[in-house]
């Protein structure tokens, strides 16, 4: 009863032998271990072995160090098997992790691991601390290690073959990139969907994620290994990812249960905590230590308590997406708290504890994603929806605005002016179409549409004065006739002609560009020269205007920009055409 009682709380029981033998590749050696608490880290290997009778048995299959103190341990290993070669690892990434032997003293430390020594310096160059131990078959040896850790991390020792280590070592690595590489992939894959749809729910699991897979590449002591071997591993890459993961993890979560419109004094708080995250983050430039690691610790908790709440509180409300992301959001929550925890509380570590966080982020990261799915493709139907009453919405203003058009083209066909004389339009009918015509154009200009355009052709015929004095009116009222003529066969139908007084008149082109403008008016140009007027030959001069050419601009402007087009005409020698594109210069 005695003795039961003495092994229950740790009493010395002297010291347990590991035997290695042929049948076994690794073995576990916390049953095995005996350890020494030296709160204040003043002993010596020596002295530390001296007290050997004080070291007690483990009490469970993992031990807490003791934060800024020394953990002692020691044991007897009898190599039974025909493996020289043997690796002491610790499964737990601590601070400084230092081996000694009997059989070498207990002066240096033969072998030093952890994170306070550089990548490029360790041997064996593994993530986690090891020790390389040479044993001859049948050789006993008598091993005390000591341990260091800012935090109160946990010890689980094993020794292992070095042939199975290496297998083991390759396998975990190759199965680590495949996690990695399932990562990467997954925030390539949501961060294409957002450039696509431009869902900023898509961008924002994408920076989340992209903030996990760094912490996590940063717990894993891939950043040490593969960018910074010379240096020793610290907290400034577990502070900056981890505090942007945090602040990152409460962004997406509130863009996505969108908390700013169902619960704003949530918003507010959980807006309030990623601020802290992301200024905790950055503060790793200027300092990075235990102190930060374990702001970050419970600063991680409180994020994942508002989460939980805030999806909690939303399938109170019936939203079955908050009810997926709780179901992955527990796993990948449970799984980081686990992590936490052991570092805040002395609890046993277990295998699995150990990647709790990337087991449960792996079914997270599929929960998400189809929570994700499910709501694109809820909005895709909510915008078809809508899309549907846009367009029943734009075909009944398309058609009430058809009608108006009906009613102004009556309107303007009742209204029609024309001149006495050679039955065009005169120059109020000029004026009446100008102002109904001039909001239409306006609207066209301001819609951006660059295919519309309105051509203006202002003429005069010339040497007009001169046959109406030599001829006679009379004559000169045949010319003004014979020219309506040749107007109305070299025109369009719908081009609308006017005279404007006397031997001048205007051409109104709609939906014309300035080259099938040009060839219209070229081609009357033509027939006045060809025509065959009696007594005299009757040439035109022609000023051209197009809104494409000039634009922003009104009916009434682009009819002065024709006429100074005229004037250009008449004085480079009549008979012929010219396009201007600028209002004339007022003096």
């Amino acid at each position: 009863m005695i003795l039961l009682i003495l092994s229950v709380w740790g009493i010395p029981a002297g010291a347990e032998t590991v035997q290695l033998d042929d049948t076994h590749s690794s073995f576990s050696l916390n049953r095995e271990l005996h350890y020494l608490i030296d709160e204040d880290s003043s002993l010596s290997a020596r002295e530390a072995y001296e007290q050997r009778d004080s070291y007690r048995s483990f009490p469970q299959e993992s031990l807490p160090i003791p934060r800024d103190g020394t953990l002692w341990l020691i044991f007897k290993v009898v190599n039974g098997s025909s493996t020289e070669d043997w690796i002491i690892e610790n499964a737990m990434k601590i601070e400084l992790m230092e081996l000694h032997l009997k059989s070498r003293g207990f002066g240096t430390p033969l072998q030093r691991a952890g994170n306070r020594i550089p990548f490029a310096d360790r041997s064996p160059k593994t993530r986690n601390p090891t020790f390389k131990l040479k044993l001859k078959p049948g050789e006993t040896e008598e091993v005390l290690i000591r341990l260091y850790d800012h935090q109160s991390a946990s010890v689980r020792l094993e020794m292992i073959g070095e042939g199975a280590f290496r297998n083991r070592y390759i396998r975990d690595t190759l199965l680590l990139g495949l996690v990695f590489g399932f990562f990467a992939a997954l925030i390539v894959y949501n961060f294409l969907i957002f450039v696509f749809s431009k869902d900023r729910a898509y961008l924002l699991y994408s920076l989340y994620m992209t903030a996990f897979f760094l912490n996590q590449f940063a717990q894993e002591r891939l950043f040490s290994q593969y960018l910074t071997p010379d240096q020793p591993y610290g907290f400034f890459w577990f502070i900056l990812f981890g505090g942007l993961t945090a602040a990152l993890g409460l962004d997406f979560f509130r863009n996505f249960i969108e908390t700013r419109d169902s619960m704003p004094r949530m918003d507010k708080m959980m807006r309030g905590l990623r601020n802290v995250a992301f200024l905790l983050a950055f503060s790793a430039f200027a300092y990075a230590g235990p102190v930060s690691a374990d702001i970050l610790n419970v600063l991680s908790l409180a994020a994942m308590a508002f989460i939980l709440l805030a999806l909690i509180l939303r399938i109170i409300r019936r939203d079955l997406l908050a009810f997926v992301c709780l179901a992955g959001s527990l796993l990948y929550l449970a799984g980081t708290a686990a992590e936490i925890f052991v570092t805040l509380v002395p609890v046993q570590v277990t295998p699995f504890v150990l990647n709790a966080q990337l087991y449960g982020a792996i079914t997270q990261v599929l929960f998400l994603g189809f929570a994700l799915g499910a709501k694109t493709y809820r909005l895709r139907v909510q915008y078809n929806r809508m899309q549907q009453h846009y367009r029943e919405d734009l075909e009944r203003s398309v058609a009430k605005r058809t009608e108006e058009l009906v009613v102004l083209n009556r309107r303007l066909a009742e209204h029609a002016l024309t001149d006495t004389l050679t039955g065009l339009y005169n120059r109020k009918e000029l004026e009446q179409r100008t102002r109904e015509l001039d909001p239409y154009l306006q609207r066209k200009q301001e819609s951006d549409d660059k295919n519309y355009s309105v051509s203006i052709a202002y003429l005069d015929l010339d040497n007009f004065k001169y046959c109406n004095d030599t001829f006679g009116h009379g004559y000169g009222d045949k010319l003004l006739q014979e020219a309506a003529s040749l107007l109305r066969a070299n025109t369009r139908p719908y081009d609308l002609l006017f005279r404007i007084g006397g031997d001048e008149f205007l051409i109104i082109m709609p939906e014309t560009d300035p080259a099938e403008a040009w060839r219209i008016v070229e081609r009357v140009r033509g027939s006045f020269e060809t025509a065959s007027f009696k007594e005299t030959r009757v040439s035109v001069s022609i000023g051209l205007a197009s809104s494409v050419s000039s634009p922003g601009v009104s009916l009434m402007e682009l009819m002065q920009i024709a006429d100074a087009a005229l004037l250009q005409s008449k004085k480079q020698g009549k008979n012929r055409v010219c396009e201007n594109q600028t209002l004339p210069v007022k003096r």
